[in-house]
């Protein structure tokens, strides 16, 4: 079975993402059945010269806690597996297709992604991943899109309980011939292409399309944000990003002096600052490690506990920060199940899960996702934040220090909207 996923598109960190699940044809056999659902797929506070602007209300949930430490343990994994550490994924994506697998799923199988998915009770859980689906399909698509697809096999039949739970996810649901290997590839690539705009239009080859697959799952997320602030071109300069202690690179780095929400955290060993998107309760926040070798142990503590804790204890600096950020671009390829058996979901892949189609018990045998990210300097002219509150400065006080932010060391990036994590990366090099 394959998944795959992807993410990106235009201006300042557009991103997209696919994924896909083919499950391969399994008797009856085995006493555990499971299901796989996942999800693919930010902010900023600005001070000007002589006025403050206010974030919007961000609020932290229960559920946004859970997405938050399953998406790092992922990034985590994906990290230490990956050649090339600058990395970029949609651990939503990864997430809802995983959630809707469980629904036709049980026993260990179901337990295994319901640990992950950090609930232990199947029955209180359902509608969390469905709701978001809709939640996010809901947004205006010329910055957000989410979209899910079942493709089922012409010789077999969705069972009734699993096609209306997909339907609860706002997935399309059609039949295929996985035996054309083309065809199949041809109907994925050119659905992955119309949800992203053309940005990924080849997820899939002939040699990725298992003929004995009787069902896949696919998830795309898209998102191109314009940074309510946007950096100024003619500012970003070749200046030294250090790869490690002993090599230096030149890197193009944009510049900002803008007041931020800002987060320094000696436990974990970093400094954090939010950037916000035009786009209402997006926004990029980047986790900067003290030490210019300090990313592995940064991503060890996040898959501990996640980001959100200090995330949701910014607060808007008094002065400005002095902001020096390489441009960078990335896509990665991602095997999952590697990713997913490191992080103790064993089950989808050994055992029948029996409430997905009717005639017999599938399991997956692949899992995949591609994504891409881009940031640079581009965005909508900057407008006023809604809900704005200005408060003049007095022209005889002394301007409060400002605070040097140089990310010119391998860090970690995540893009939200409101406390969900919809991307997640590390860029090193």
């Amino acid at each position: 079975m394959p998944f795959i996923g992807f993410g990106h598109k235009d201006q300042i960190v557009p991103k997209k993402d696919i994924g896909i699940f083919y499950y391969q044809n399994t008797l009856l056999d085995s006493p555990e059945s499971g299901s796989w659902k996942c999800i693919h797929s930010c902010a900023l506070f600005v001070t000007a010269v002589h006025c403050t602007y206010t974030f919007p209300n961000y609020k932290r949930t229960t559920f946004g806690d859970s997405i938050d430490v399953a998406s790092m343990k992922l990034l985590k994994e994906i990290y230490e597996q990956s050649v090339d550490k600058n990395v970029i994924s949609s651990p939503l994506g990864v997430l809802i297709l995983l959630a809707l697998y469980a629904s036709g799923s049980e026993g260990k199988t179901r337990d295994e992604i319901m640990a992950l998915l950090g609930s232990t009770d199947y029955e209180q859980f359902p509608g969390s991943y469905s709701q978001l689906s809709e939640r996010f399909a809901s947004m205006d698509p010329n910055y957000l899109i989410l979209a899910n697809k079942v493709l089922v096999s012409d010789k077999y039949t969705l069972d009734e309980g699993f096609l209306n739970t997909a339907k609860t996810y706002k997935s399309e649901v059609d039949n295929i011939n996985f035996n054309d290997r083309k065809m199949a590839a041809d109907v994925i690539n050119n659905w992955s292409s119309k949800k992203t705009k053309g940005l990924i239009d080849q997820p899939v080859s002939e040699s990725d399309i298992d003929p004995a697959a009787a069902i896949a799952l696919l998830n795309v997320i898209f998102f191109q944000g314009h940074w309510h602030v946007p950096f100024n071109a003619s500012k970003t300069k070749e200046q030294d990003f250090n790869v490690d202690r002993s090599t230096i690179v030149k890197k193009p780095m944009m510049h900002l002096r803008q007041s931020l929400y800002y987060r320094e955290d000696k436990e974990m060993g970093v400094k954090m600052i939010d950037l916000p998107y035009k786009e209402s309760k997006f926004r990029m926040v980047v986790v900067l490690p003290n030490e210019v070798d300090g990313l592995p142990d940064v991503l060890d503590k996040a898959a501990e506990k996640g980001l959100l804790e200090n995330i949701f204890r910014m607060h808007p600096t008094t002065g400005s920060v002095i902001l020096d950020m390489p441009k960078f671009e990335t896509r990665t390829k991602i095997n999952l199940n590697d990713v997913l058996s490191k992080v103790g979901v064993t089950g989808i892949f050994k055992n029948a899960s029996s409430g997905i189609v009717k005639e017999l018990g599938v399991m997956v045998s692949k899992a995949l996702q591609e994504a891409y990210v881009k940031v640079d300097e581009e965005g909508a002219t900057a407008g006023a934040f809604t809900g704005v509150v200005a408060t003049p400065l007095s022209s005889w006080s002394r301007p409060p220090p400002s605070i040097p932010f140089k990310v010119d060391r391998p860090f970690l990036y995540v893009i939200l909207n409101d406390d969900i994590v919809l991307f997640a990366g590390t860029y090193t090099h």
